[in-house]
């Protein structure tokens, strides 16, 4: 579990008074102002470090999955991305990006390993990795915990270095107590920004205490699929502002399939379409390739897209141009890609069956018929007769 905050303490440069261990007194007076007296995004827009406010500044975000996912390589590539101010995942900055990696789960050769394969796939520039080496800071720390790793090591690299993010990798590294204490971790939490409630999708991944839950204002989720070479990024919480689209290119998603490279031994996230569709060499190295995903599917052109609500084109957005998918494929797809009910998605195929869609059955050697589902072909055009076609030509005899 990866956590990327920027609400510690922000503490003056040391003068040249002897150190000291005490900690920085903050003020914690409660403050209350009108309502009308809030100010809107747009009169503070340096606080936007992701676009579309999805991660301001003083808030935090949180990235979870399963040991040996792939969670801190995919930490690399995006301090790396933002860096340069490039998106990564769709997931853009709102400027470059500096940032403060302090982790304890790798080594110096396993992080140059996941440097050197995101740089390497990326084809940057001298200029480009000068950039990053400047805008990218990394800390090892195994030793200190709890407030002794908060006072002695994250407030005295901010000082020094002032990041936009910082980044804690893994977290219950540093707890410095039980992460299922619902009490160990507000009082770690505490330290490093409010608590956000009301979470939503995915934002339970976290193991432990629910706090992990409720405390960040931004939740990704990394989980593997019963595809062993694809991954899912799941936009968990605040998943709306990334503007994520489907096959259709308007209806929303939460949703990132990925799978690693392709190439042995390079270390390197990329969309699972990217992989199948490798990018054209002839597009610059600091361009990301352009995911045929993301290019508009239209539909047929005798079938008119008007009419349908958000869960009609996601579930048509699912269904092939040509071919068909099996119908209890297709739900759970749909479920997953786009956190829509099953029951909604059933709705929404009643809706669409007949006229856009119909079912087909598909042979199965010793069990029944398969129920797939296919769009409905446009009926070829028959050219149009003159109702009084003109007289032929008489022949001289």
């Amino acid at each position: 579990m990866s956590a990327i905050t920027n609400q510690l303490p922000q503490l003056q440069p040391p003068c040249a008074a002897p150190a000291t261990n005490q900690a920085a007194v903050i003020n914690t007076d409660p403050t209350a102002r009108g309502l009308f007296d809030l100010h809107p995004a747009v009169e503070a827009p340096e606080n936007e470090l992701l676009c579309n406010r999805f991660l301001s500044r003083h808030g935090s975000m949180l990235i979870v999955g399963n040991t040996g996912i792939g969670k801190s390589s995919l930490v690399m590539q995006m301090m790396i991305r933002w860096a340069l101010g490039e998106g990564c995942f769709g997931i853009n900055p709102a400027r470059p990006l500096k940032s403060l990696l302090v982790q304890g789960e790798n080594d110096e050769q396993d992080l140059a390993e996941m440097r050197d394969g995101v740089v390497g796939s990326l084809g940057l520039t001298t200029e480009q990795r000068a950039t990053v080496n400047g805008s990218v800071v990394v800390c090892h720390e195994v030793e200190r915990s709890s407030e002794e790793f908060v006072d002695e090591v994250l407030e005295r690299l901010i000082v020094i270095h002032q990041p936009d993010l910082v980044w804690i990798d893994p977290v219950f590294q540093y707890l410095g107590g039980d992460s299922n204490q619902q009490e160990d971790v507000s009082e770690f939490r505490a330290r490093n920004g409010p608590a956000n409630s009301n979470p939503n999708l995915r934002a339970y991944d976290a193991a432990g205490s629910a706090e992990f839950g409720n405390w960040p204002r931004a939740m990704l989720s990394l989980q593997s699929t019963n595809d062993r070479s694809i991954y899912k990024l799941v936009a968990a919480k605040r998943g709306g502002r990334l503007g994520w689209r489907m096959a259709d290119g308007t209806t929303p998603s939460f949703t990132k399939l990925l799978t690693h490279s392709h190439q042995p031994g390079v270390i390197y996230w990329q969309e699972a379409e990217m992989a199948a569709n490798p990018p054209n060499p002839a597009q610059p190295a600091n361009q990301p390739p352009i995911n045929a995903a993301d290019q508009q599917q239209q539909p047929p052109v005798n079938i008119p897209n008007n009419g349908l609500n958000d869960i009609d084109r996601a579930v048509l957005a699912a269904v092939p141009m040509n071919g068909s998918v099996e119908k209890k494929v297709l739900i759970t797809q749909v479920n997953r890609l786009s956190c829509i009910g099953e029951n909604a998605i059933g709705k929404a195929l009643k809706r669409l069956i007949p006229g856009r869609l119909e079912e087909v059955k598909v042979p199965r050697p010793k069990t029944r018929q398969a129920v797939h589902l296919r769009r409905v072909q446009p009926q070829p055009q028959q050219p149009q007769q003159p109702a009084n076609p003109p007289d032929q030509l008489c022949q001289p005899g």
